[in-house]
């Protein structure tokens, strides 16, 4: 189920922003006006990954320069080796969406 974020307008081409949804901490990012949901740390030692810099669709962790595509999560940079989880998500009504599955 989509579950709705905060407005568009608050996350402008280029950007990233995180929530929290069902207890699951995300990043959200706009690339070119379509919108991508990923888990907000990186898998390679947790490092909150909103805090790194974004090229086009390419995440790059501050801590150790790991870096992820954020459009399907793959790893496009040692050291990760594991993709992030992705999220489906959309822009509705001027509202950014996600589908996070419903806690167990």
């Amino acid at each position: 189920m989509f579950t709705p974020t905060f407005p568009i307008e608050d996350l402008p081409s280029g950007n990233k922003k995180c929530t929290t949804i069902n207890g699951i901490e995300l990043m959200i990012v706009n690339v070119n006006g379509n919108v991508y949901a990923t888990q907000k740390s990186c898998t390679h030692a947790q490092t909150d990954l909103s805090e790194g810099n974004l090229e086009g669709c390419i995440i790059e962790c501050p801590l150790h320069g790991a870096m992820f595509d954020v459009t399907d999560g793959r790893v496009m940079s040692l050291p990760a080796i594991t993709p992030l989880k992705t999220y489906p998500a959309k822009i509705e009504n001027g509202i950014v969406m996600v589908d996070i599955p419903e806690p167990e």
